[in-house]
């Protein structure tokens, strides 16, 4: 009888508890926004005005959206509905959720000077400010790229590996700062370019094993690009998929020492995505290559996509490793040809 009133008194409790909606999630934004841009503020983690711009996006996002996330009975269908249209590819209402927070951020800012910005699936750059008298891209000064909720479509299925992302690069390319934060949880990994690369997470992190086996390679990638990797002796010899991603959370899980290995060196992922998460591992020191071990120059993806802004489809194939010695070997076994 004890157990029965027990679970009856958690269902009332789960049942007055209010469910959270598109409206709901942002009547919260202000006053999460305020409290995020004072410990920005404040911190030392964050330096210079595009790093507190991150920090503080980085932590709004997580506050806005893992109590959602992590209990997903109490999440309105209405963040989950596709929107999107035929020039770009739909995404659903909750990804909305961070480019607000974003943009939100952006109309504050006033210490940036020519600030542009440009959200994961958005048809266009956007201005920062009105006041902003930079009339195209290429006549700004600071870019910024998010991915306000990657693996999205994912939670439909109960696969937790969402992450929020975020980077701000100059009128060359230069990577001014990224940041990565889990929306599984509060880990998060956050790098300010300056003179002297500034790294903070806030986990721990493993001693790496510079001598890690073949055998045991973790790998990351999405489960729609393993029917055309499953055959290769990466995977026959040994190395275990781990991970069904390819950018922030494996990033994170690169970084916690979880993972060995991401790939994705066929399709490749979009250039703005590999514009953050790329980014932050080589700023991180993860070696990024594709598969021929040919560096990826993110500064000219960047430069590229500022310049001639009507090629924004474009992919990049890559691989990320956690050492150059688990590096070489993945890219040993992903050349060689599958035995017959």
């Amino acid at each position: 009888m004890a157990a029965t009133a027990e679970r009856a008194r958690l269902l009332s409790q789960r049942e007055q508890k209010s469910v959270q909606s598109y409206r709901d999630i942002l009547s919260r934004m202000p006053s999460v926004l305020e409290q995020a841009q004072k410990e920005a503020k404040e911190s030392d983690i964050a330096t210079t005005p595009e790093g507190k711009f991150v920090f503080a996006y980085l932590t709004a996002t997580q506050r806005l959206l893992i109590p959602a996330l992590n209990d997903m009975a109490l999440v309105n269908a209405d963040l989950l509905e596709p929107t999107g249209g035929p020039e770009y590819n739909p995404h659903r209402s909750i990804d909305e959720i961070g480019t607000a927070v974003a943009l939100q951020l952006a109309a504050q800012t006033k210490d940036i000077p020519k600030f542009w910005l440009r959200s994961e699936e958005s048809a266009a750059w956007e201005r920062a400010t009105p006041e902003n008298n930079s009339a195209v891209p290429r006549d700004g000064l600071r870019f910024a790229i998010i991915d306000p909720l990657d693996m999205t479509h994912s939670l439909t299925k109960g696969n937790r590996v969402q992450t929020t992302g975020i980077s701000i690069f100059d009128q060359n390319g230069t990577l001014k700062t990224v940041g990565i934060a889990s929306l599984v949880d509060t880990r998060f990994a956050f790098i300010e370019c300056t003179d002297q690369t500034r790294v903070y997470t806030n986990f721990a992190l493993p001693p790496i094993d510079q001598n890690s086996d073949t055998q045991s390679v973790r790998v990351a990638t999405l489960t729609r690009r393993m029917h055309n990797l499953r055959s290769l002796p990466l995977f026959t010899r040994g190395g275990k998929w781990d991970l069904d991603c390819a950018s922030g959370y494996a990033v994170l899980g690169l970084q916690e020492g979880t993972i060995d290995t991401i790939i994705d060196p066929i399709k490749g992922n979009p250039w703005y995505e590999v514009a953050i998460w790329a980014s932050a591992a080589q700023a991180l020191g993860y070696p990024v290559t594709d598969w021929d071990n040919n560096p990826i120059d993110i500064s000219a993806i960047v430069r590229h996509v500022i310049e001639k802004h009507e090629d924004d489809t474009y992919r990049i194939p890559f691989v990320i490793s956690r050492t150059p010695e688990i590096h070489q070997k993945v890219l040993s076994l992903l050349r060689e040809q599958p035995s017959r």
